[in-house]
C-alpha cells in the first residue's frame, strides 16, 4: 500500500476507520447526554449547558479559519515531506489561536459582569476556573484534529475522540456511584479529559513529523524553507474565512444556547439546551461532518488534476442529499413518536416540546447547506466571493434575530437561525451567478417534496402504532417503525439515481458505497 496519504487506497482505509471512529465518539457523546439529563437537576443541567457553550464559542472565536487554510496548504507540504515548514505553520496557527484565547479569557476575567447577562455569568460562577480551563484545552484540541486530518491521520484522532469520551463517562458513572452528581463534577470531568486528549494528539504529530524528516533527509542534508505559499495569502485566506465564520457564530446551536440562556427560564434554558445538544451529537453522524477531513481534500486534489468543477458540484449535491434524508429520517420520528420518546429518556421533562427538537432538527438542513458551499466553492478557489457574501448579508438576518431573541419566542429564534444559509446560497446562485452553482445543488422541487412525503407518511404510521396501549416496548417500537416506513417511502419516490452514485465513484469511493443501496436505476 503506498505510504502517501493521499492516494486512493490510503483515503479508502482513512475513510473507514474513521467513520467508525466518528459514529463510536457520538455514541458515547449521546450516552453520556442521556446519563447527564437524567442525573443532573434543571438547574445544573442548565449550568452544564452554558458551561458547553460557553467554551465552544469561544473555541469557534478564536479559529481563524483554520480549518479551511490548513486543508487547503497542509497536503502539499506534506506529501514533499516538508516537516519544518509544516511545523511551523501548524505551530504558527496553534499559537495565535492560543494568544486569543488567553486575552479574551482575561478581559472576561475581568469585565464579565459588565459585558454578559448576569443570569448567564450567575450560572458558570461555581465553574468559571473549570471553563477557562477546558476553553484552552478545546482550543487544543480542535486544533490538533485539523491538523492530523491533514497529514492522513484521521484514524487516529478519531480514535483518541472515542477514547476519551468513553473515558469521560467512566468518570460520570463512577463520580454517581459515590453521591449526587453536580455542574461542578461535569465540569472537572470534561477539563481534565480534554488536556489528556490534547496531550496525546500532539504526541501523534510529533511521531508523524518525526517521521516525515526520518523521509526527507537523505545523504544530499537539509533543503532550504519552501512553503508554496505566501503568508499574505494565508492570512488573506484565515481572516476573511474566520469573518464569515464569526458573522454566522450567533446563527449556530453554540451560540443560540447562549441567547436562550439570556432570555429564557432555566426549565426553557434546560430543554432547549438538551435538544440542540442532541442535534449537535447528531450532526457528527452526518456524511458532511464524517466525510469532512477526507472529502474536502479529495476533492481539492481531483479538481487540481482534472479541472472538471461538474464532479466536485455532483458529489457536493449528493452529499447535501443524504444529509437532508438523515435529517428528515429525524424529524419523522419526533413527529411519529417524539413526546413518549423525549418523556422515557429525560424522565418525563421535556416530552412536550417535541415541536421545539423538531425545529431544531430542521435547523441541521441550514448547517449542512453552510458547510456544503465550503465544500463546493473551496476546492475551486472561490471561498472569496462566499466570504464576502456573508459580510453583507449577516446584518439584517443579525436584526431578525434580536427581533426573535426580543421577543422571548424560543421557536421563532430557532428559524430565524435557519433562514442566513439558504439566503446565501440562493444570492451565490441567482444573483452573483457563481458559475459552479449555475446547475445548483439538488435543492428543488423535487426533493423536497420527496422529502416531506416520506417524512408525512412516517409520521402517520407512528403515530397509528401509539393509538394501542401505552409501553415503553410501544414507544420504541413506533420510532423504529416509523424509520422503516420513511426508508422505504425514500426507496420508492426515487431519491437517489444509480446513475449519480457512477458519476462520483471516482471521487468519493465510500460516499457512493453509503448510497447505493438507495438508489434506483
Amino acid at each position: 500500500m503506498s505510504g502517501n496519504p493521499y492516494a486512493a487506497s490510503r483515503v479508502v482505509l482513512q475513510a473507514k476507520w474513521f467513520a467508525i471512529a466518528k459514529v463510536g465518539v457520538a455514541i458515547v457523546s449521546l450516552l453520556t447526554q442521556f446519563v447527564l439529563v437524567r442525573h443532573l437537576s434543571v438547574d445544573h443541567y442548565a449550568s452544564y449547558t452554558i458551561f458547553v457553550a460557553g467554551t465552544a464559542v469561544l473555541v469557534f472565536v478564536t479559529m481563524f479559519g483554520m480549518d479551511r487554510v490548513i486543508y487547503r496548504f497542509m497536503p502539499p507540504l506534506r506529501e514533499h515531506l516538508r516537516w519544518r515548514e509544516a511545523a511551523a505553520l501548524m505551530g504558527a496557527m496553534l499559537g495565535a489561536r492560543l494568544l486569543l484565547m488567553a486575552t479574551l479569557l482575561a478581559i472576561l476575567a475581568l469585565a464579565s459582569w459588565h459585558l454578559l447577562p448576569s443570569q448567564l455569568v450567575a450560572q458558570l460562577q461555581e465553574i468559571k476556573m473549570q471553563t477557562a480551563l477546558y476553553a484552552i484545552a478545546q482550543a487544543c484540541t480542535d486544533s490538533l484534529l485539523i491538523f492530523c486530518n491533514s497529514v492522513g491521520q484521521q484514524r487516529t484522532q478519531a480514535a483518541f475522540f472515542m477514547v476519551a469520551g468513553a473515558v469521560r463517562l467512566a468518570c460520570v458513572f463512577g463520580i454517581m456511584l459515590h453521591g449526587s452528581l453536580t455542574a461542578l463534577d461535569v465540569a472537572r470531568v470534561f477539563s481534565y479529559t480534554e488536556l489528556a486528549q490534547a496531550t496525546g494528539m500532539a504526541l501523534v504529530l510529533a511521531l508523524e513529523l518525526r517521521h516525515m524528516r526520518r523521509q526527507r533527509e537523505g545523504p544530499s542534508g537539509r533543503t532550504p524553507w519552501a512553503f508554496g505559499f505566501t503568508w499574505r495569502e494565508l492570512c488573506h485566506d484565515a481572516l476573511g474565512t474566520q469573518a464569515a465564520y464569526l458573522l454566522s457564530l450567533p446563527f449556530k446551536g453554540a451560540l443560540l444556547k447562549l441567547i436562550v440562556g439570556a432570555v429564557a427560564t432555566p426549565v426553557m434554558v434546560a430543554a432547549f439546551g438538551f435538544f440542540q445538544t442532541l442535534s449537535d451529537r447528531a450532526y457528527m453522524f452526518m456524511p458532511v461532518f464524517l466525510l469532512k477531513g477526507i472529502l474536502e481534500p479529495a476533492l481539492a486534489r481531483d479538481y487540481a488534476v482534472r479541472q472538471n468543477a461538474e464532479r466536485v458540484r455532483m458529489t457536493v449535491t449528493l452529499l447535501i442529499r443524504v444529509n437532508y434524508s438523515i435529517v428528515f429520517l429525524g424529524i419523522a420520528i419526533l413527529l411519529g413518536a417524539g413526546q413518549p420518546l423525549i418523556d422515557w429518556i429525560t424522565h418525563d421533562r421535556y416530552g412536550s416540546q417535541v415541536i421545539l427538537a423538531a425545529l431544531i432538527a430542521l435547523q441541521i438542513t441550514g448547517l449542512t447547506l453552510g458547510e456544503s458551499l465550503f465544500f463546493v466553492l473551496n476546492p475551486v478557489g472561490r471561498i472569496g466571493p462566499h466570504n464576502k457574501l456573508w459580510m453583507r448579508m449577516a446584518l439584517p438576518f443579525l436584526g431578525v434575530l434580536a427581533l426573535a431573541a426580543w421577543s422571548r419566542n424560543t421557536y421563532l429564534l430557532v428559524l430565524a437561525a435557519t433562514l442566513p444559509y439558504f439566503a446565501v446560497y440562493l444570492w451565490l446562485r441567482r444573483v452573483s451567478r457563481e458559475p459552479i452553482l449555475q446547475h445548483g445543488l439538488g435543492l428543488n422541487s423535487g426533493m423536497w417534496l420527496r422529502l416531506a412525503g416520506a417524512t408525512a407518511a412516517a409520521a402517520l404510521a407512528g403515530r397509528v402504532l401509539l393509538l394501542l396501549p401505552p409501553s415503553h416496548a410501544l414507544t420504541l417500537a413506533a420510532a423504529l417503525f416509523t424509520a422503516l416506513v420513511f426508508v422505504a417511502a425514500l426507496r420508492v419516490t426515487g431519491l437517489f439515481h444509480a446513475a449519480e452514485v457512477t458519476s462520483i465513484q471516482g471521487v468519493s469511493p465510500r460516499l457512493a458505497k453509503l448510497i447505493r443501496p438507495f438508489s434506483v436505476a
